[in-house]
């Protein structure tokens, strides 16, 4: 029974040899295949001949087929090798210019003053950011801080900044029943301080056409035994009176009569709270629990609760 015999390179049928010829090479792509001049081969069918540079000779179609396998292996092996330097060169470029602009990047977001600065210096500071002061410690120290009695402290270094500078408002972090604050963990403390004058200076400059970069308002912040001090545009303060002094009572005294009203503050183990000051009621308190609850607001003056 005959059987056709097909191309190894291409699987093409091939035509039968012409002239007695032991050869025959595939009209499709031209691979030529050693019939061996012998019966058996005609039967076990065509051998291949491949030649790479100096001729080399296999024959049989097991060993053909086989050598074709390591050709396109090599080739795989070798394109995939050429991809991986070119992709590895960008990665390796691109590594190499983020590493550059990693140190750009840390000196942007991570701008820490070299050394605290006297309150003095923050007179010419325009950029907005924290700064720490090298400051005494206020009167009593940090562990039992109560901040109308240091407020004279807390003045100083306000008017250091700006000679006409007035208190807005104070902060207390976390302050116990009996009025004592607490200034450790990551609980702050502090106060906010407006300059009539500055926001005259930063409203004139506005006025005229220009970008102002004075600074009109002053954070003071108090955390373990840091201060340090924010600068802000404080604009609200445009058309509203500076408030009067705060000629109050302490804290822990306000804090003990608004516990004793009627309709007061709940006895609580601790408080947050602030103080500022309304045009038609002076200056008052406000607290609220660690769980949110609010309570009525409390006159500094006398610790009566609202209404009073």
């Amino acid at each position: 029974m005959a059987t056709a015999r097909r191309c190894a390179g291409c699987g093409a049928t091939l035509n039968d040899p012409t002239g007695g010829a032991n050869a025959i090479t595939c009209r499709f792509c031209g691979l030529t295949h050693d019939l061996g001049g012998s019966a058996a081969a005609h039967r076990a069918g065509a051998a291949v001949v491949i030649d790479v540079g100096p001729t080399v000779r296999r024959t049989g179609a097991v060993a053909a087929t086989a050598m074709l396998g390591v050709v396109g292996t090599a080739l795989a092996v070798g394109g995939y090798a050429a991809w991986r330097v070119t992709r590895n060169t960008g990665v390796v470029s691109q590594m190499a210019t983020l590493s550059e602009r990693i140190p750009e990047t840390v000196a942007r977001t991570s701008r820490q003053p070299d050394s605290a600065l006297a309150p003095a210096a923050l007179a010419t500071i325009t950029q907005f950011g924290w700064n720490a002061l090298d400051v005494p410690p206020p009167p009593g120290g940090f562990d039992a801080f109560e901040p109308v009695a240091v407020l004279p402290w807390a003045m100083d270094i306000a008017q250091a900044w700006a000679s006409d500078a007035v208190l807005t408002r104070i902060d207390i972090g976390r302050v116990d029943t009996t009025g004592v604050v607490n200034l450790s963990g990551e609980t702050t403390s502090g106060y906010r301080f407006a300059s009539p004058g500055r926001q005259l200076r930063w409203k004139q400059e506005t006025d005229a056409g220009s970008k102002s970069l004075t600074r009109t308002g002053m954070m003071l912040q108090i955390q373990g035994s840091t201060v340090r001090a924010l600068l802000e545009e404080g604009r609200n303060w445009n058309e509203r009176p500076a408030p009067p002094p705060a000629n109050v009572l302490p804290l822990p005294e306000v804090l003990s009569r608004a516990k004793a009203r009627r309709h007061g503050v709940t006895d609580r183990p601790f408080y947050s709270g602030y103080m500022i000051h309304l045009p038609r009621e002076g200056w008052v308190w406000y607290f609220s629990a660690p769980s949110g609850d609010s309570f009525p607001r409390a006159r500094a003056t006398d610790g009566r609760t609202y209404p009073y």
